[in-house]
């Protein structure tokens, strides 16, 4: 029986795919190799994969014409690029070519890959199966002449997703659509998932404090009647489940009783409303994972240049002053020679915990490097910027890291630049990491700058 995954592989570095192919394995996916490009109209056909792991560069072609191949040929089917030094330019135009994700070689963490990997799969799968519900809700109507109404409630909701981030607007279009189909006044939903139920009361205008108590209760199981002028309203309740997890439950209220086929519709509305929920979060999490490193959860070196460069734009807009600092921990080399790479990852985590714990909500740190992190203070002149560096020097200095057994102690260096008119990310970068050159020639665990 073939695995329930399966993935095609496309790269010149026969030892990369084989190790690829082995670990991947290791999680039940099935793998196919390939060290130059297929024939993949016959190779899709065949393998039916769930998803491409690219190369972009690769010798005498391009893994962007793959890429656009595999699009023409199924434009749903997730390709993640892979690059070890390609050119910004091809970075960009995969991802302007429908690239799911793009993954800089070597990797920092297998166990990244295989997630984004495997998250790729999983939605390809929850499209396709969206797909088959539609064709079997279509059918349905052909053959039973069912009300067309609800195939339009899901493709509303499908329209959704890739629009809004929020649970909230999906919520609030579902009111709506549900008013086409059942007749009620007021639609209740308890989200789960954080320290406190999420809950939303649809029209946000409508009904009283006592009146939207009672109804919450409902939506927490303790089957209270809840009344609106005296007069008792009937509810139903439904769960918003996928197969995966359960996002919480909806409610509606009237006066007038539910009976069996009106909860029967709205328990599969809510089904359809759950796929929707679950999506977007699908969508979220793939985001977050394109935008942090997998190992510290900073921004990566791509998300906070592009920060930097969005700083830049600001600043020259509103004429407002900001800062960069780079960090490098000195003699990390030693700590992982000394304690071994999973006490390295450890000091690292540490560093980015303590900076974030010292820096502002607007502020942002990325990881530029291995050990390198970029901070960017905004609306932060140069002085006020070499305090901040200061504090956060010393507060990794202060920093003390458990590694088997033993308390590792580390120190940065830092040096800063601040932005001035016509000034591009280049220049700042360049300024930064030009006094943490001669921070580090100074003896290490300081902050270099020009007053200094």
């Amino acid at each position: 029986m073939s695995p329930e995954k399966r993935l095609i592989i496309i790269d010149d570095e026969v030892t990369l795919l084989a190790v690829l192919q082995e670990f991947l394995q290791q999680f039940g996916l099935e793998v196919f190799t390939y060290e130059s490009m297929p024939d993949l109209r016959r190779e899709l056909e065949d393998k039916k994969p769930h998803a491409v792991l690219c190369d972009i560069v690769l010798p005498g072609m391009s893994g962007i014409e793959i890429l656009k191949e595999i699009k023409r040929l199924d434009r749903r089917l997730p390709v993640i690029m892979m690059t070890g030094y390609a050119e910004e330019k091809e970075r960009l135009e995969s991802l302007s070519n429908g690239a799911y994700a793009l993954l800089t070689k070597p990797f920092k963490s297998f166990e990244e890959l295989y997630h984004i990997v495997n998250n790729s799969m999983d939605h390809y799968r929850e499209v396709l199966r969206t797909e088959e519900l539609t064709a079997q809700v279509e059918e349905r109507f052909r053959r039973e002449k069912i009300n067309i109404l609800e195939l339009e409630f899901l493709k509303n909701l499908q329209r959704m997703i890739g629009e809004t981030e929020d649970p909230a607007s999906v919520l609030r279009n579902a009111h709506t659509l549900l008013g086409s189909f059942l007749e009620f006044e007021f639609f209740g939903t308890m989200l789960m998932g954080g320290e406190e139920a999420d809950v939303h009361i649809f029209p946000e205008s409508g009904g009283g404090p006592e009146l939207r108590r009672s109804m919450v209760s409902v939506l927490a199981g303790d089957g209270t009647t809840q009344s609106r002028d005296g007069i008792p309203l009937a509810s139903v309740v439904s769960e918003l489940r996928t197969t995966n997890r359960l996002y919480g439950y909806a409610a509606l209220y009237r006066q007038a009783s539910f009976n069996e086929e009106e909860t029967s519709i709205f328990s599969r509305f809510c089904s359809h409303i759950a796929l929707t929920l679950e999506k977007i979060s699908l969508f979220e999490e793939i985001r977050t994972l394109s935008r942090h490193d997998g190992l510290t959860g900073a921004f990566n070196h791509a998300c906070i240049v592009g920060e930097l460069a969005a700083e830049i734009e600001r600043a020259r807009r509103y004429d407002s002053p900001f800062s960069v600092i780079i960090f490098d921990v000195d003699d990390f080399k030693l700590v992982n020679d000394r304690y071994g790479h999973l006490a390295g990852d450890q000091v690292l985590k540490g560093i980015t915990r303590s900076m974030k714990d010292n820096l502002r909500k607007i502020d942002k740190v990325g990881r530029y490097g291995g050990e390198e992190f970029l901070v960017i203070l905004p609306e932060t002149g140069p002085d006020k910027a070499f305090v901040v560096a200061e504090r956060l020097r010393l507060a990794v200095g202060n920093m003390v890291i458990e590694g088997g057994g033993d308390d590792i102690r580390v120190t940065v260096s830092a040096g800063l630049a601040s932005y001035t008119p016509g000034r591009l990310e280049k220049d700042l970068i360049k300024e930064a990491d030009d006094k943490l050159y001669l921070a580090k020639g100074e003896g290490k665990n300081r902050t270099y700058h020009e007053d200094l």
